[in-house]
């Protein structure tokens, strides 16, 4: 790319991130909000990642774009992007005024016109459900250097690992030959025969390229998607490449699609060891308004192992629980025990593959109704419950809290 800045190109360059998911394998995590603005660590949401990596990279402006549950997302973006001390020009693009959005690559034909005012040479389309540390800088230059009609940024996974991603083979060039949804076996990348090259959800492309490719296809495939549709086809054309995701500051890379309560857990307990390889030059720079696993949400003489509690939640006094995420909107009464209540009432929350039991509000209302169930319809006392005293639903806060341990 030789005559090209960095600072020319990046001011060429809009983002546009995809922040209208669910994320279904999240059960109650996102009943209530979309994936992009789950809780991550003290102080962040998921989404500030993607937009961390923007602000970082010094690209310019940046289109959100909003669909399941924005309401909490979009509070989110206004109260700590575009404060007026904010770094990032963000505007946000809600399915409700300009879709709805039906697929990613859809959801770019819907927003056609707001995106030529914004007049870009590039778009970066990016997913704002993946937790990472990225500067975009390199990848659009890759992309403009090889004369690539797309380029899709990818991460070394191990082979076991990548059975239910997409998979890409390159060549030495780093031209993309094909790109396989789920494989039964992935193929091997080519520098590291122990890993494939998986699909970050992330791609560069020429502005005036894609808008005539989506004004082509447009309204011929319902939920035109970019892994399903666009990208294959650019692949059979041999003009798509690939850009490996680097590690920072000499560590592995960083990705985590966060897909499962599994995932989400594990990062949130990696966020508290700090064995999660974040780069601390690279931040997310916003004002703090909330935290996660406050000690004073958590009642005297309370047992929490392996548990993460979720900004807002709040643990009564004497409670045991393990294995667990609680969510914001749950209060624990005094005396719950996590272990005592499976056995003697099934299963009544939500249990991820490897065990993680998630404690919500409605989860705790299917508890109560089947204690309710289990009473002696012809001696009902509402202050009974199985000839134990009914506990108070209200938690009562200690001054201080000593959990065994939190998050």
């Amino acid at each position: 790319m030789a005559g090209t800045s960095s600072e020319g190109l990046t001011g060429n360059v809009l983002s546009i991130i995809l922040a209208g998911g669910r994320g279904s394998r999240l059960h109650d995590l996102t009943d209530g909000e979309a994936k992009p603005a789950l809780p991550i660590g003290p102080h962040a949401r998921l989404i500030d990642f993607t937009l961390a990596n923007v602000v970082n990279s010094g690209l310019g402006e940046t289109m959100v774009l909003t669909q399941y549950q924005p309401d909490t997302l979009q509070r989110h973006l206004l109260d700590n992007w575009q404060a007026e001390t904010a770094e990032a020009a963000i505007s946000i693009l809600d399915g409700a005024d300009y879709g709805p959005y039906e697929g990613t690559a859809a959801a770019i034909s819907c927003v056609i016109d707001e995106i030529d005012i914004a007049a870009p040479r590039h778009v970066v389309i990016l997913a704002g459900d993946h937790l990472y540390q990225m500067d975009y800088r390199p990848f659009v230059e890759r992309h403009v250097a090889t004369g690539a009609e797309v380029t899709v940024g990818v991460v070394h996974v191990p082979r076991g690992q990548a059975t239910g991603l997409g998979v890409l083979e390159v060549d030495a060039a780093h031209r993309i030959t094909a790109f396989i949804e789920k494989p039964f076996v992935a193929p091997a990348a080519p520098d590291r025969p122990d890993q494939a090259l998986a699909s970050m959800g992330i791609y560069v492309f020429e502005w005036s390229l894609l808008r005539d490719l989506l004004k082509e296809i447009e309204g011929t495939v319902a939920d035109l998607d970019f892994g399903k549709h666009i990208i294959p086809a650019l692949v059979s054309c041999g003009t798509a490449y690939a850009y490996a995701l680097p590690g920072r500051q000499g560590r592995e890379p960083l990705w985590q699609d966060l897909g499962t309560l599994d995932a989400y857990h594990a990062v949130q307990r990696r966020l508290l060891d700090g064995s999660l390889p974040l780069d601390p030059v690279w931040p997310i720079e916003y004002p703090i308004h909330h935290g996660l696993g406050d000690r004073r949400a958590i009642g005297f003489g309370s047992h929490l192992r392996n548990v993460v509690l979720l900004p807002g939640a709040r643990v009564g006094r004497a409670v045991t629980i393990s294995d667990a995420i609680v969510l914001a909107d749950t209060e624990i009464p005094d005396g719950f025990e996590l272990e005592a209540e499976l056995s003697e009432h099934g299963k009544w929350c939500t249990i991820s593959e490897g065990g993680i039991r998630v404690i919500s509000a409605r989860a705790l209302q299917r508890l109560a109704s089947r204690r309710r169930r289990s009473l002696d319809p012809g001696h009902f006392d509402p202050g009974t419950s199985g000839g134990r005293p009914e506990r108070d639903s209200r938690p009562r806060m200690a001054e201080a809290a000593v959990p065994v341990s939190f998050l």
